[in-house]
């Protein structure tokens, strides 16, 4: 079951990301602040948080929205599956869940993800391919020496 993310979610989700062991401490510090700022005054501005359930909890999550000062932009800035149940169609299933929604409901035109270059995110920049997106760019040492944005996309019409 997919839904909306509480306030009351807000640990188990920054757990979860935490437990993956793809986040740097600093990005678990920004998941927390940006749960909170989503629930304070972001879902205002047509930000969504959503969460999917399995019998034993929350198994995954997504954050995203509309990209500042664009038309039709749209932003994933989290996804994230639980440890064990990476590999088993969760997200994907949330990715597909956000890309109809904002296609759908919101009309948006394409979807832009952000990753890093290093070695440990391969499996994660695997299926955006798979999901179809395309690596549209690359920002050299963007979040450390070494280290580089990838940037993929989407285009959502149809």
């Amino acid at each position: 079951m997919i839904r909306s993310i509480t306030p009351s979610d807000t640990d188990a989700l920054v757990q979860l990301a935490e437990a993956t062991r793809l986040f740097k401490p600093i990005e678990i510090v920004a998941l927390r602040e940006v749960l909170d700022d989503y629930h304070a005054v972001n879902h205002a501005d047509n930000h969504h948080a959503i969460a999917i359930e399995a019998n034993d909890g929350i198994v995954g999550f997504a954050y995203y929205g509309p990209a500042p000062m664009t038309e039709g932009t749209w932003q994933l800035w989290w996804i994230a599956v639980r440890k064990d149940q990476q590999g088993r169609g969760v997200g994907g299933t949330l990715l597909r869940f956000v890309e109809d929604d904002i296609r759908e409901r919101h009309k948006g035109r394409v979807l832009f993800i952000e990753t890093g270059s290093l070695p440990h995110y391969e499996l994660t920049r695997q299926f955006y391919r798979k999901h179809g997106y395309e690596q549209h760019a690359l920002l050299k040492d963007f979040y450390g020496d070494g280290d580089s944005m990838v940037v993929f996309r989407k285009a959502l019409m149809r």
